[in-house]
């Protein structure tokens, strides 16, 4: 049985999907863990000064990176 692959949707789409893809519309680099997201985060702000959070993508279940929220 071939399994079918999920439709892309766009950046603006609503709910869940939304954290899965930049701005510009294309999928977010996606890690296996945690720690090779956050690993990739440090990359981030060593190379940019970019402070980012990694979290878990309930789209594609696996980790990515982005920008902080704002407690103000």
């Amino acid at each position: 049985m071939k399994r079918r692959r999920r439709p892309h949707a766009h950046n603006n789409a609503p709910g869940r999907m939304a954290s899965h893809f930049t701005r510009e519309g294309t999928p977010k680099n996606g890690y296996r863990t945690n720690a090779e997201a956050q690993s990739a985060a440090q990359l981030a702000w060593t190379l940019n000064g970019a402070e980012l959070d990694t979290y878990r993508c309930d789209y594609c279940h696996q980790w990515h990176m982005g920008k902080r929220l704002r407690e103000d």
